[in-house]
């Protein structure tokens, strides 16, 4: 059976206007310095087929402009949008009890955040949209413009990481992560990380 590439770019949002905090579904847009940032990380030489977005704004303005600039078809998500933080919605680190933070940060699954979203649920919604992602387009090039949570989700399921050891991974604003999934029937598929940062 014949070899099937897919690839997938994962896009992070840039900077949002309103600074630094705990923004899960909180819906605010990108920063004029936001657009830029991620103007500056689209490759000059790549050639989409489609792209994927998470409905907040900060990912589904640009991916709406990126769609009608390159006349690509655009699906929004909502599987793809971030981790609902509750009650740390909008609040900085210093404005959050340090041990909760410790807690969720040693074991995510155990101790979410307060009233927010299960750590356990988010996973999975994120893990079956990825599923579905590469099986539905095989040998496709795609690009998911999402959020950091999301992001580290689908890094450490294709590395086998342990979700408590993602968050050694560093996301930056408008980060830019390339991941290769080789599919062969019968086969178990195969991913590389390509390029991230």
């Amino acid at each position: 059976m014949a070899l099937t590439l897919t690839t997938i770019d994962l896009l992070r949002h840039g900077e949002v206007e309103g600074g630094s905090c705990y923004r899960g579904i909180t819906d605010d847009p990108l920063s004029s310095n936001g657009w830029d940032q991620m103007h500056n990380k689209l490759p000059t030489q790549t050639h989409w087929d489609l792209i994927f977005s998470s409905p907040l704004t900060r990912c589904h303005a640009f991916a709406q402009f990126l769609s009608h600039e390159l006349q690509l078809p655009l699906h929004i998500s909502p599987s793809f949008q971030e981790l609902d933080f509750g009650d740390w919605e909008g609040k900085t680190a210093d404005q959050i009890n340090p041990q909760l933070l410790d807690q969720f940060y040693l074991d995510p699954i155990s101790f979410p955040p307060p009233n927010g979203e299960r750590f356990a649920h988010f996973q999975q919604r994120v893990i079956q949209a990825w599923q579905s992602l590469y099986k539905v387009h095989q040998g496709k090039h795609i690009l998911l413009i999402t959020h950091a949570g999301v992001i580290r989700i689908i890094l450490a399921h294709i590395l086998a990481m342990d979700i408590q050891h993602s968050f050694r991974l560093k996301i930056n604003n408008a980060c830019l992560s390339n991941i290769q999934c080789f599919q062969q029937s019968g086969k178990e598929n195969f991913f590389q990380l390509v390029r991230h940062g």
